[in-house]
């Protein structure tokens, strides 16, 4: 019945999750504020008009951009294929085939007749299905704004923050208490740590694509700036599916495409040693360090399920499963020292 009746309630509970998750992240900024000797309510409200002040800003000034970008990409499908073919019929292509014996001709015939409308398909798949979210996320926040119900669940769910969870503490049974204080502040250093280092990370990776696109010269540098933050919470296939559908842009950007091209790749490739080597480890941290194969099947398990939303929260909710399962099966020890 509890998880019938949730199913039930869940589109009436998304507001509450996303403003607990958004008091959740923002709790240490609010907690800095108060050591500068500012009010809780005070702190809280700061964040909260902070918070709506940029949502405002992003849908009236950049949003327009993002949905203009991102209907001149879908119309503009059938110029993609026939730049890319056009590249296909340039000289190398054929003169690599006739090595091999191949028929030039044929080729050409092939190319024309098949490959062309199967190729502006999948590319009219390809964009739609990664640029799709742009008008439900738009969508989602406008009746948000338009209900104005999430700032003022953020306000007082920051407001109250210590409140709510030192209620939360009390209601578990005084022989489980010490087990839950320890289980909290794991999950707290998994998420916590994952969720506010991964938004910054995001936000710099599509800040630098953004910015490095626009000064190549490579159409719709916003849009595909956005897509790389938000791709950027799943890893490897962000970064693949980011590089490809960039160069793809590229390729119709204008001269000198192969400099365009090779300057996306680079871009990206160089992206991934960065976050590996620098962003991951300063900002994440090794909370949520996961082997390869583990990640990719967390990945397609987590997809399948719950689509796009499941890639995104695919690597914390393993990293947090991971984490529970190690403490549940560790010893009891006699001091309060806690395993992370």
């Amino acid at each position: 019945f509890f998880l019938w009746f949730l199913y039930s309630m869940l589109g009436l509970l998304v507001p509450f999750i996303l403003a607990f998750l958004a008091a959740y992240i923002f709790n240490p900024i609010v907690l800095w504020l108060k050591k500068r000797r500012l009010s809780r309510w005070a702190s809280s409200l700061l964040v909260v008009l902070l918070m709506a002040g940029v949502v405002v800003a992003a849908i009236i000034f950049v949003l327009p951009v993002i949905v203009r970008q991102f209907e001149e990409i879908i119309a503009g499908v059938r110029d993609i294929a026939d730049e890319v073919l056009f590249q296909l019929r340039s000289g190398w292509l054929f003169t690599a085939l006739a090595k091999f014996g191949i028929d030039v001709d044929e080729a050409q015939r092939f190319i024309t007749e098949h490959l062309a409308p199967r190729l502006e398909t999948l590319l009219r798949t390809l964009f739609e299905g990664l640029f799709g979210f742009v008008t439900s996320v738009s969508s989602l926040v406008l009746h948000f704004i338009n209900a104005v119900i999430i700032p003022f669940l953020v306000f007082y769910l920051l407001k109250d923050f210590p409140e709510i969870t030192d209620r939360m503490r009390t209601m578990v049974p005084d022989s489980f208490r010490a087990r839950y204080d320890r289980l909290s502040m794991l999950t707290d250093s998994v998420l916590g740590k994952y969720f506010r280092g991964a938004i910054l990370v995001a936000i710099i990776q599509g800040c630098i694509s953004g910015l490095v696109l626009w000064s190549l010269g490579v159409r719709y540098a916003l849009i595909l700036g956005i897509m790389t933050s938000v791709l950027n919470f799943i890893p490897y296939v962000g970064l693949i599916a980011c590089m490809v559908v960039s160069s793809i842009v590229a390729l119709f950007s204008g001269d000198p495409v192969l400099g365009k091209v090779i300057g996306v790749v680079v871009l990206y490739l160089s992206q991934k040693l960065l976050e590996a080597t620098v962003l991951g480890p300063k900002i994440i941290g090794t909370q949520v360090g996961l082997h390869p194969v583990l990640l990719i099947l967390c990945l397609l398990v987590f997809g399948h399920f719950l689509g796009f939303v499941g890639l995104l929260i695919a690597v914390p909710a393993t990293a947090l499963i991971i984490a529970l399962v190690r403490e549940s099966t560790r010893k009891p020890r006699s001091d309060s020292s806690i395993l992370v």
